[in-house]
């Protein structure tokens, strides 16, 4: 089966179910931010491979020359959360950037990207076996067809060319697909390009761009709000730092990941003040 791009996160999250009953379940079954941290530094404490560092140092922003574990210690756990999204939620799609690091948690192989959607199979031992046998299988061609293997020569090698041709011109887009990203901006969400070059100077916390989350917005709410409709509730709320928040759906609290709750009567009798 041939793989692309969007077999990634799929493959991915059923490596992660096996996970969750291996070495590091006790941190993946309940995926806290410090937990996700936890594991890196524990991978890193091992021999890494070549690639696995540079896909480590590329994230958390670690220098060749600097220590890398110091370096994820010291890192902004916060922006780990679309790793803990893709974890909890069966239907998040995190970037790329976010599941090379989450592949080398779970140990998922073929990593990274590139040589997944190369290897061409789901299982690499497989894959493996076939390119072996590929290479030492080799079938001598008829008389009557040697005198057109010069010619099969060359209309290989322009065709060749063109893959090549082509392929440069999609690399770029299955490599590095452009990808929206969404950033929260006081009461709503924002799409901003996730390549843009000063992404890593934004303080707010960047996320992938979905569509459902993208509809959330904090609102302002009074005692003749309605909260109810057909006894369902249509407001939803949020804590953090002892200060109580409201949204206008279900989601997750943009300003610490928490999933926020449906408004109650007894949360209204208590935060919601009267209008003025």
């Amino acid at each position: 089966m041939k793989l692309s791009h969007i077999d990634y996160p799929k493959a991915i999250k059923n490596k992660l179910k096996e996970a969750c009953d291996g070495e590091f379940s006790s941190y993946l079954l309940d995926p806290k931010l410090t937990s996700l941290r936890t594991i890196c530094e524990i991978i890193v404490d091992r021999e890494l491979s070549k690639a696995d560092e540079n896909t480590f140092r590329l994230f958390f922003n670690v220098a060749k020359e600097d220590d890398l574990k110091k370096g994820i210690q010291k890192f902004d756990i916060d922006r780990l959360k679309p790793i803990q999204f893709f974890i909890k939620r069966e239907n998040y799609n995190a970037g790329v950037e976010y599941l090379e690091i989450l592949a080398i948690i779970v140990d998922f192989k073929p990593r990274p990207l590139s040589n997944f959607i190369k290897n061409g199979s789901l299982d690499s031992s497989k894959s493996e076996e076939n390119i072996t046998d590929r290479k030492n299988t080799f079938i001598e061609p008829k008389e009557d067809e040697k005198g057109f293997s010069g010619k099969k020569k060359i209309g290989i090698w322009i065709l060749a060319f063109a893959g090549m041709f082509l392929a440069g011109y999609g690399m770029k887009e299955i490599i590095l697909p452009e990808k929206q990203c969404m950033l929260w901006k006081g009461n709503h969400y924002e799409k901003i390009d996730c390549q843009q070059e000063n992404l890593g100077f934004i303080s707010e916390i960047v996320i992938p761009f979905d569509e459902n989350e993208f509809e959330l917005r904090k609102i302002k709410v009074c005692d003749t709000t309605t909260f109810f409709k057909n006894g369902k509730a249509i407001v939803w709320y949020g804590k953090k730092d002892g200060t109580v928040t409201f949204f206008n759906q279900d989601g997750r609290n943009p300003e610490n990941g928490d999933e926020l709750k449906e408004i109650t009567k007894y949360m209204i009798d208590k935060y919601v003040v009267e209008c003025e």
